[in-house]
């Protein structure tokens, strides 16, 4: 019985080291990839703060568009959409020092619905963003963006 005991004892202080083991550090591109999922996120959860938190002081997108500008975009799409869908497939990422761009599709909707499925994504606003990231102390941010209106 005290051999059961302790052998159980031990298979219990092996399973809580492993579970102690620190694991690496996110690299780069899964921090990137994580502040784009946060995005869309609070986008989703119609968060004005949650997705500007993400958002450089000094941003400007293609349009000319600054900070205060997509804030007020974002909010209108609010005011206009009881319920935000997004679904993104990044094309591409490239990470050079503190900068990344990447390159995604997003197919967004104005009601709650599936955009897993294949044929909803069809129906929804899909637009090609472009989107430039910096590293600011540690958090990838966006810095720019430019869209426009394809599914690649």
């Amino acid at each position: 019985m005290r051999i059961c005991k302790n052998l159980c004892l031990s298979v219990l202080l092996v399973a809580i080291a492993a579970c102690n083991l620190e694991r690496p550090p996110p690299t780069p591109e899964e921090r990137v990839r994580a502040t784009i999922a946060a995005i869309e996120a609070a986008a989703e959860e119609r968060s004005l703060s949650g997705v500007m938190d993400h958002i450089v002081d000094d941003y400007r997108d293609h349009n000319g568009n600054l900070k205060e500008d997509l804030r007020r975009l974002v909010q209108l799409q609010y005011i206009r959409n009881q319920a935000i869908t997004i679904f993104t497939s990044i094309q591409s990422l490239e990470i050079n020092g503190d900068t990344a761009a990447v390159e995604l599709s997003a197919a967004m909707a104005g009601r709650d619905v599936d955009l897993n499925d294949e044929a909803n994504r069809l129906r929804a606003d899909i637009k090609q963003f472009s989107v430039v990231l910096r590293d600011v102390d540690g958090t990838w941010m966006v810095e720019s963006a430019s869209w426009d209106q394809s599914w690649e």
